[in-house]
């Protein structure tokens, strides 16, 4: 994600007890830069409303789509539909977890609209199960300490799953979900963990810790202030050892934690905490951003050389049981280049939870200059109005080679003083005359556990220097060690405009690569997110079975709909 400014554009997130906030008329405004930007399901949080991060009201996009015919079309389609669709809420953001030893048996996660408020956290599997595991009960103190109240999340979101096997006796199949889950009315956010033991046809409900003290039940963290909106803990993921080592079932999650003091940002390191009984309950989270004066050169508060401007945690199991963590971060020349990001590593003992690193991998081309605008001041590409990100993830493979994705703008990078933005929704959302944004997908690998990397390759193979964009990367490692990336692109419409989902191949590290268009259609992305094309989600899915089949997943808005749905497909070895 682009750490750059935020912006208060559109509306204000709904307030449960005190009506709605009204539309403003006025043109974009860019306040001073608020640090990294939340998740989209954080933006409808007090902690976003009252730190002025900017979010488009829920109460309106639902009642956007209550106005809009209630009949779907039947369109055909060879890429396989995960959600159903009984009404034209989007679903977007995707995540897919296969299990370790049953073919075709798969779950898959998104942030889905379908119930209206709150936004939920569905689910999807091979056996037509299409749910929303139970809300967590929200319990807030007042600023004295003193009891205040319980109360449902106004959502939950951001999946994110990882199969594994039970610790103990019985080692048995498992899949978690890990997920936010926030108040809109008051301040209370945190982290959970859900469990199924039933291949996501149920789930466990998390229990907030003062319900269940001292730390709750399937709760990785939780702020249980309801009128101090000062942290905020997003964009979480997780991951489980299955090494057969000494802490094998062991689940890890990590996230990011923003601290805002007197409306104004300071930090938001990369923190970590472990479960080793099954998700029942989670240690003390530890941060492990790390230490580096020589990466981390600037700094908003805290000591010099401290890595704490962060988003986009993703974390991996070595096969000796290390835990490597990959981020983003917008330290090494901050304003200088206008906040361009750069990828780094962490390694954390999984005995002793010491942190070696960081270590860089890449600089990104994703500053303020390196992107147009849109309508609500987040970075786009031309042609487009829904936010978009660097971000991809890291993966590991059998003989622990490490391999990380990520897309940006280089090759148009400096070219958009900041801000620029695209046109109007009637025009197609056209950058400037003369500009034009070319996003590609990069790689880079690491053969001695992410201390060292290679220089980036680019990954889709269409012409360069052809100004279509590809984006929203993800990687994947087989047991042979064939690397798949899955990502959106534009190669086929000269406009650059319509986007299909390709999956690359490499089958000697990285070096050279293979492409497979997976989807049937072109997606329209102006007819997402309530026919406002203002999100797609902020990142796609893929995972690799034990056989070498992958299996990508994406969103996808079908040709007619103004509603954005979840599709994969299955790719044989």
């Amino acid at each position: 994600m682009v750490f750059r400014r935020l912006v208060a554009a559109g509306l204000m997130v709904l307030m449960l007890v005190l009506g709605f906030i009204p539309r403003s008329s006025a043109a974009p405004v860019v306040p001073p830069r608020k640090g990294p930007p939340l998740s989209q399901p954080a933006l409808f949080s007090r902690f976003a409303r009252e730190n002025e991060l900017g979010a488009e009201d829920l109460a309106e996009l639902i009642r956007w789509e209550a106005q809009q015919a209630t009949a779907l079309e039947a369109l055909p389609s060879v890429a396989t539909q995960a959600n159903a669709d009984w009404n034209r809420r989007p679903q977007n953001e995707t995540a897919i977890a296969l299990h370790p030893r049953s073919p075709d048996t798969w779950v898959i996660g998104a942030n889905d609209y379908g119930i209206g408020a709150p936004i939920g956290t569905g689910v999807y599997s091979n056996e037509g199960v299409n749910y929303f595991p139970p809300f967590p009960l929200l319990f807030g103190k007042g600023g004295s300490g003193s009891q205040f109240l319980l109360e449902a999340p106004i959502g939950t979101g951001d999946p994110a799953l990882a199969y594994g096997f039970t610790r103990g006796p019985g080692r048995r199949p498992v899949v978690y979900m890990a997920s936010l889950g926030f108040s809109s009315t008051f301040c209370e956010n945190g982290v959970f963990v859900y469990r199924s033991l039933d291949n996501g046809r149920t789930w466990t409900r998390p229990v907030v810790p003062p319900l269940a003290p001292p730390k709750g039940l399937f709760t990785v963290v939780y702020w249980d202030s309801a009128q101090n909106c000062t942290v905020f803990h997003d964009k979480e993921f997780i991951t489980v050892d299955n090494t057969g080592g000494p802490h094998d079932g062991r689940i890890y999650v990590t996230w990011t934690r923003f601290f805002f003091a007197n409306g104004q940002y300071k930090e938001s390191p990369i923190m970590m905490a472990y479960s080793d009984d099954n998700g029942l309950t989670f240690s003390d989270p530890i941060e492990i951003s790390g230490f580096n004066p020589a990466l981390c050169r600037t700094q908003v508060s805290g000591p010099p050389g401290e890595c704490d401007e962060n988003q986009f945690s993703i974390p991996v199991v070595m096969p000796d049981g290390t835990l490597v963590v990959a981020f983003e971060n917008q330290q090494f020349r901050g304003a200088a280049d206008g906040f361009r990001n750069q990828y780094l590593v962490v390694r954390v003992n999984p005995d002793t939870f010491a942190v070696e690193g960081p270590f860089k991998v890449a600089d990104l081309f994703d500053g303020l200059n390196d992107y147009p605008i849109n309508q609500d001041g987040r970075q786009t590409l031309c042609n487009s109005n829904f936010r978009v990100n660097s971000a991809g993830n890291i993966a590991v493979g059998p003989d622990g080679t490490l391999y990380l994705v990520w897309s940006d703008n280089r090759r148009h990078a400096g070219e958009f003083p900041f801000p620029t933005f695209v046109g109007s929704r009637a025009e197609g959302y056209p950058c400037p005359p003369g500009k034009a944004t070319d996003v590609d997908v990069f790689l880079s690998k690491s053969t001695d556990g992410g201390r060292t990397w290679s220089a980036p390759v680019r990954v889709n193979q269409d012409p360069e220097g052809n100004d279509r964009d590809q984006w929203f990367p993800w990687v994947a490692v087989a047991h042979d060690g064939r690397v798949d990336v899955v990502f959106y692109d534009r190669r086929d419409d000269p406009k650059n405009k319509l986007a299909h989902t390709f999956l690359a191949r490499s089958t000697d590290g990285g070096q050279t690569w293979t492409e497979l268009r997976v989807s049937d259609f072109a997606s329209n992305f102006d007819d997402a997110f309530f026919g406002t094309g203002r999100f797609i989600g902020d990142y796609n899915g893929l995972a690799i079975d034990f056989r070498g089949f992958s299996f990508p997943v994406w969103t996808g808005v079908r040709p007619g709909k103004t509603d954005s749905d979840i599709f994969f497909a299955v790719v044989g070895p």
